[in-house]
């Protein structure tokens, strides 16, 4: 046995079976062995699956199939702080009477894109932090692949972290792997790509971040995306270029939200 972790692992083996990947998520789920017809549990993000006495048809099987397939494409090909932040959803929003209207335009977009065929949309969330700009657009994710029956591809770039992680990739292998990777999925794989908390990166003395912004937005100009900032929305051609802001404009009638100062701080309503 090399480490520790191979112990902890063989020892979580002896307890435990892996019964599938998390619709929730996209990590694991477990049962306990002594107990294996009992719903499946995920312990990253806590889901547990409570239809395992359902019998499943075969089209149950075959969404179950879809879904794997667009969660494992979502993590493989995305920038995530954190897998937590998938279980977002419209249902589970600490609503407030200021966020009645945000919610109702987003459903509104979620609803049009996962339409065949729909009109390009460009949607652009602004807003102080802690307005739950990033909850919104993550339910729009999960709004769109069940409304699809999960035959739509995301991928989502939180933008601080990508910047930061172009400093690592300097040295790091694996770390360029991941950028190169995420922007292929971006100039051709994605369906829709959500840029989170842009404007919010660290600055870096070469101005890649800015210039691989404008760059996200010549592959995007024809294809859907979700950006959320602090910024105002005439800042963004100030801090990027103007060219990027008319790329971004061009499919944004009736997808822009802003989100208001009246709207309680979200994390500490929560």
């Amino acid at each position: 046995m090399d480490n520790l972790g191979d112990a902890i692992k063989l020892m979580f083996a002896k307890h435990f079976i892996d019964v599938g990947a998390c619709p929730q998520c996209g990590a694991r789920l477990y049962v306990p062995r002594p107990k294996p017809d009992i719903g499946g549990a995920c312990p990253t993000c806590g889901y547990i699956d409570s239809n395992k006495h359902v019998k499943r048809t075969d089209e149950d099987w075959t969404l179950e199939a879809h879904k794997n397939d667009q969660i494992n494409y979502f993590t493989s090909n995305s920038i995530l702080p954190s897998l937590n932040m998938m279980s977002n959803q419209f249902g589970n929003m600490k609503m407030t009477p200021e966020l009645n209207n945000v919610v109702g335009v987003a459903k509104g977009i979620a609803g049009r894109m996962a339409r065949p065929n729909h009109r390009v949309i460009h949607s652009l969330f602004t807003g102080s932090s802690g307005r739950g700009k990033t909850h919104t657009a993550i339910s729009i994710i999960n709004e769109v692949w069940r409304l699809t029956n999960y035959q739509y591809k995301f991928i989502f770039i939180d933008y601080p972290l990508f910047v930061s992680m172009q400093q690592q990739a300097i040295n790091d292998k694996e770390a360029q792997k991941l950028l190169d990777r995420v922007m292929n999925q971006v100039r051709k794989g994605a369906d829709c790509v959500v840029i989170d908390d842009l404007g919010t990166e660290p600055q870096m003395a070469n101005n890649w971040n800015s210039s691989k912004f404008n760059e996200i937005m010549r592959y995007r100009e024809d294809k859907d995306v979700i950006i959320t900032t602090n910024l105002a929305a005439e800042s963004i051609a100030d801090k990027y270029n103007d060219q990027t802001m008319s790329r971004l404009r061009k499919f944004a009638k009736g997808n822009f939200i802003k989100f208001e100062e009246t709207i309680p701080d979200y994390r500490k309503a929560m």
